[in-house]
C-alpha cells in the first residue's frame, strides 16, 4: 500500500511539473485600437481675392452652416439625377459642420479626391489606414468651398433626355461649381451604388488658380453624353432589289 501511494504521489508531481507548478500562463496581448475622435473646427477664412472673400452675401459654406443635416433615412429616398443637388447640399452642410463621421454615409467605400477633371487626375483615396476620417480631404475641401461665393454657378449633367441612365446606375452624374473668372472649379461625381445615391469622386484645386491649367496631355475625358448605338434601319430604300 505504501508503494502504491508513492506511485500516485509521483504521478501527481509529474502533472504539476507539466501544468500549474510554474505559475499561471501569460495572457497574450491584445491590441485595442483607440476610438477615432475629431473635434469640429471653425470654418476657415476665405482666400483673399476669391469670389467668396469679395461677395457681400458670403461664401458657399455660409449658405449651409446654419442648416441641419437630414436623417440617414432620407438619403435612401434619393434618386439620380433628380436628387443630385440634395446630396451635394447635404455634403456642404456636413462640410460646414466639420463632421467627417456623418460624411462617410454620403460616399462610396472607395471614394477618391483629386483635381476637378472628369479624367480624375491625381485621384487618391479619401479614406486610408493612416487617415480613417479623411481629414486631409476634408481640410482641403473646406478651404476650396470657401473660395466660392454663396450663389456660385452650378452645373449638373447628364443633359435632359438621359436621366434614366443615371437613375439605373448605368452612368454617373457630374456636378460642378465654377468661379466667376472660370478658373476655379469643384467637380463632383455621383453614382447609384447598391441602390443609393453616393458621391464617388470630388475634384478641386488646393490653392486658388490664377490661370487656366492645361491638362491636354492627360488624354481625352469621358463623354458627357453616353455613346448610343444607332439601331439598324428596317426601311427598304427605293433602289433595293426586288425579289
Amino acid at each position: 500500500m505504501q508503494l502504491r501511494l508513492g506511485g500516485v504521489s509521483t504521478v501527481v508531481l509529474s502533472l504539476c511539473a507539466l501544468t500549474a507548478c510554474d505559475g499561471p500562463r501569460p495572457v497574450p496581448e491584445v491590441r485595442v485600437e483607440a476610438p477615432v475622435t475629431h473635434t469640429p473646427r471653425a470654418i476657415p477664412a476665405p482666400t483673399p481675392g476669391s469670389d467668396g472673400a469679395n461677395s457681400p452675401d458670403g461664401t458657399l459654406l455660409d449658405g449651409y452652416k446654419d442648416r441641419s443635416p437630414s436623417k440617414s433615412e432620407v438619403y435612401r429616398s434619393w434618386q439620380l439625377p433628380f436628387q443630385a443637388r440634395a446630396a451635394i447640399a447635404e455634403l456642404l452642410i456636413l462640410t460646414a459642420d466639420d463632421d467627417p463621421e456623418r460624411m462617410k454615409e454620403l460616399f462610396t467605400p472607395n471614394a477618391r479626391f483629386g483635381l476637378p477633371d472628369r479624367r480624375q487626375i491625381q485621384a487618391r483615396p479619401i479614406y486610408t489606414e493612416d487617415d480613417p476620417l479623411g481629414l486631409e480631404f476634408l481640410t482641403g475641401f473646406r478651404g476650396a468651398t470657401q473660395r466660392f461665393k454663396k450663389r456660385a454657378t452650378f452645373n449638373l449633367e447628364p443633359l435632359p433626355g438621359f436621366e434614366m441612365f443615371a437613375a439605373t446606375g448605368a452612368e454617373p452624374v457630374w456636378c460642378s461649381y465654377m468661379s466667376d473668372n472660370k478658373l476655379d472649379y469643384i467637380g463632383l461625381r455621383l453614382v447609384t451604388y447598391q441602390g443609393d445615391v453616393k458621391i464617388d469622386y470630388i475634384g478641386f484645386f488646393e490653392a486658388m488658380p490664377t490661370q487656366r491649367i492645361n491638362m491636354a496631355n492627360e488624354g481625352d475625358p469621358p463623354p458627357v453624353i453616353p455613346y448610343m448605338r444607332t439601331p439598324p434601319s428596317l426601311t427598304l430604300s427605293e433602289d433595293a432589289p426586288a425579289e
